[in-house]
């Protein structure tokens, strides 16, 4: 609350004394304020994740701050039991993918209602009415005016009607290809009784990653804070009604901002001076956060203040508090990239500046942890501003922290006790310690090295949570192992006695046996299933496999995949745009300096199927016997099946009325009937689809007529006079005959290749010949006489 200053006329020179002896003992609190402060104190436990956004209300109404987090297509719930302490895990469904929550009366029935958007084409948010005792009725379902995905939401009252109000943010929408980019917020009134007035669009120009509700020109009004992309600040100033006034977009990098996105916003006064301030992430592709000091009048002081120290690491979110308790407001910052913390404070000196950086709990040696977000709430009776992490990466989970400055530190954890392996074992690996659980021990570290007086560098170590730890990779020979356990505060206790053991051979490390995609053809917009082999399984903590696309614009790859211990494969999503033509993209995997390739074509949207061919085998047939069409299209056939009209302009040929193509096939066979005709006859046959026909001939011919052929043979006996085609087999002094079809080529010889001497049909002009050759068309007689 400001303290109204009563208005007084001085003298100019006494005005200038009094600024000075002002300016001096504000510049004296401020260094005196800044020499005493301490960093924030607190007390991690871990709990399995919650989800990718995570809010703390009192769902229950028992004074105490639950916790609430999206994920898959429900919103799941842990009731507090006490001073920080949570129960398990309950989930209420939403009706499709949830994003964001926030929560509120929204009918006015004084219990808690949860606000849940969706990613859904249909449907953009999910009310769950509450019962007041935790648990919460079934979503009505709000349709997605929009068209996009809504990955932020605020409740607030924007008209001053005492009802909640809800604004939803967009990025993108991928329901259909191809992606496309949003830059429009919507804005839904409240009812009061758990409905909401149509929904309006509005237009902001750019995407929506977080929103801050507050009241930047002091009217009493509703105002809106949005960060988006490339390091943008979007301010909307409310007139009261559930519209708002764009004010002009701030950019808060002045060059090479590209890439650098906005990822968080959030309002605090820095600087004491009644006046809302915002401070906001740059966490994509950046290591940056920005402190906006506000003017009063819905403006903000620009350039920004910009904090870059190197050890600020892709700070995704933040959150505002007094976490040390000196009077001014604090900064706690997520770190994406938590290889030295995954959280840090920027501890406020009052006048809109802050101290040097506070890391807080660096992660297990050689382990992938990042924070998702960050909240801070209210989690015990002692006024201090606790938070809540999610982590992401090697050790998923929703982090609960508890402020405890000011407080008697922890007591010094005792010494562990070992457990296995025990005293000079023999133990193949990786090789699995365990310890005894030691009182007020928050993690352990376990040292391994060859020597019992442990020097550095140790053959291994490792900061864990639990007390075990799995750990490979070791030298075959005699080592020691020994753990001290550490609390809360970070505090060290004292080492346990060092064991004794031998380490066998370790089996060589899996590599990485190869990278394919399935199918390896697409069409451009969909997606297609990747997946990495490894030659072996997987090491305690998993293989983190880097995923690469020769062509980022085409094929869209996460930057990685996991490989779960133990297992040999992991499946990963390529994500493709829409082409033009044929694009090759070569998608590949690394891991432990080996890289394995798969190709994935794209390919653009196939033109609808078309009628291309008709076709009739055999091209000419007797009547009365059969043939078969064959229709072949331009490309496969759709869903359904495409249907292919037939007819014949003969009734010496007859064909059914259609043949259908299945779906996916590019042809399709049916049947021609013929009758007998006294002549031969030419059928068209023709068939055709959505507008296109194609035609071919059948030739329907009478039956062939018969002739007969004698042979009379003479000569060397033993003998004897065949023909080709086969019909003919007289033995030399004997005579035989044989019908043939009107037409046909016969060719006469002897057995045992003898000269003959032919007269009649076919005859050799008096001399000696092996064969014969003659076209029959009539009855005919032959004589041989075989030499």
């Amino acid at each position: 609350m400001a303290i109204p200053i009563r208005s007084v006329r001085v003298r100019e020179p006494l005005r200038r004394l009094l600024l000075l002896l002002l300016f001096m003992a504000t510049a004296l609190a401020a260094s005196v304020a800044a020499a005493a402060t301490t960093p924030a104190a607190f007390s991690r436990s871990d709990l399995p994740l919650l989800g990718n956004n995570v809010i703390a209300a009192d769902v229950n109404g028992d004074g105490r701050q639950d916790l609430v987090g999206t994920g898959g297509t429900s919103v799941r719930v842990r009731l507090s039991t006490g001073e920080a302490t949570f129960g398990d895990s309950t989930s209420f469904p939403t009706g499709s993918s949830s994003q964001d929550v926030a929560a509120g009366d929204f009918n006015g029935d004084g219990r808690i209602d949860l606000a849940v958007t969706l990613n859904d084409p249909a449907l953009s948010l999910s009310l769950l009415v509450g019962n007041g005792d935790g648990t919460f009725q079934a979503p009505v379902n709000f349709p997605n005016t929009s068209g996009f995905d809504s990955p932020a939401i605020v409740a607030a009252d924007l008209n001053n009607d005492s009802k909640l109000d809800v604004v939803i943010g967009h990025q993108v929408a991928c329901f259909t290809a191809p992606c496309r980019v949003g830059s429009t917020i919507t804005v839904m009134l409240g009812n009061g009784d758990g409905t909401f007035q149509p929904a309006a669009e509005i237009d902001i120009g750019l995407t929506t990653a977080e929103i801050a509700v507050g009241d930047f020109n002091r009217d009493g009004r509703r105002d809106l804070a949005i960060a988006s992309s490339t390091a943008r600040l979007v301010i909307l100033l409310g007139a009261g009604n559930g519209t708002f006034v764009q004010q002009p977009t701030l950019t808060l990098i002045a060059e090479n901002a590209f890439g650098q996105d906005a990822t968080d916003v959030d309002v605090a006064d820095f600087n004491g001076d009644g006046i809302e301030d915002l401070v906001v992430a740059l966490g994509l592709n950046g290591s940056r956060t920005a402190v906006l000091t506000g003017n009063g009048d819905g403006s903000f002081r620009m350039p920004p203040l910009l904090i870059t120290e190197p050890n600020i690491l892709i700070p995704q979110s933040q959150a505002v508090g007094d976490f040390n308790g000196d009077g001014f407001t604090d900064i706690a910052l997520a770190l994406g990239d938590g290889t030295m913390g995954i959280m840090e404070i920027l501890n406020g000196n009052g006048d809109g500046t802050f101290q040097p950086l506070t890391r807080y709990y660096p992660p297990p040696d050689r382990s992938s942890v990042g924070t998702i977000n960050i909240i801070a709430a209210q989690l015990t009776s002692d006024a201090k501003p606790d938070l809540v992490l999610g982590l992401g990466g090697a050790f998923p989970a929703t982090t609960v922290l508890i402020n405890t400055t000011g407080q008697a530190a922890p007591p010094r954890p005792a010494a562990p006790t070992l457990l296995s392996p025990a005293t000079d074992a023999t133990v193949s690996q990786p090789v699995t310690f365990d310890w005894n659980d030691v009182p007020n021990a928050t993690s352990y570290e376990i040292q391994v090295d060859d020597s019992s007086n442990f020097g550095p560098p140790f053959r291994a170590t490792r900061t864990v949570n639990v007390s075990q730890a799995t750990i490979g990779s070791l030298p075959a020979a005699r080592l020691f192992w020994r753990v001290r356990a550490i609390n809360s505060a970070g505090v060290f206790g004292p080492f346990s006695s060092p064991r004794r053991f031998t380490a066998r051979l370790a089996a060589s490390p899996p590599g990485l046996a190869a990278v394919s995609v399935s199918p390896t053809t697409v069409v451009g917009g969909n997606q297609a299933q990747g997946t990495v082999t490894l030659t072996g399984a997987a090491p305690a903590g998993g293989a983190l496999v880097t995923l690469s696309s020769s062509n980022a614009n085409t094929v869209m790859l996460p930057p990685s995949v996991t490989v779960a211990a133990g297992a040999t494969t992991a499946a990963f999503v390529a994500t493709t745009t829409a082409v033009s033509a044929s694009v090759q993209v070569t998608v590949g995997g690394t891991y432990a300096d080996v890289t394995r390739n798969a190709t994935l074509t794209v390919v653009p949207t196939a033109e609808p199927a078309g009628l291309s061919a008709v076709s009739v085998n055999p091209a000419s047939v007797t009547g009365g016997s059969a043939s078969q069409g064959v229709v072949t299209l331009s490309a496969a056939a759709p869903a359904g099946g495409l249907v292919v009209a037939l007819s014949s302009n003969s009734p010496a040929a007859t064909t059914p009325a259609s043949v259908t193509v299945p779906q996916g096939a590019t042809s399709a066979s049916f049947a021609i009937a013929t009758t007998a005709v006294s002549a031969s006859t030419a059928a068209t046959i023709t068939a055709g689809a959505a507008g296109v026909t194609r035609t071919a001939v059948l030739t329907v011919t009478p039956p062939a007529q018969t002739v007969t052929l004698t042979v009379t043979a003479s000569g060397r006996g033993g003998e004897r006079i065949t023909s080709s085609p086969a019909g003919i087999n007289v033995a030399v002094g004997t005579s035989g005959a044989a019908s043939f079809a009107s037409g046909t080529r016969i060719t006469l010889s002897a057995t045992n290749g003898r000269d003959v001497i032919w007269s009649g049909a076919c005859s050799s002009g008096g001399n000696k010949t092996r064969s014969c050759a003659f076209t029959i068309s009539g009855n005919a007689a032959v004589n041989a006489n075989v030499q």
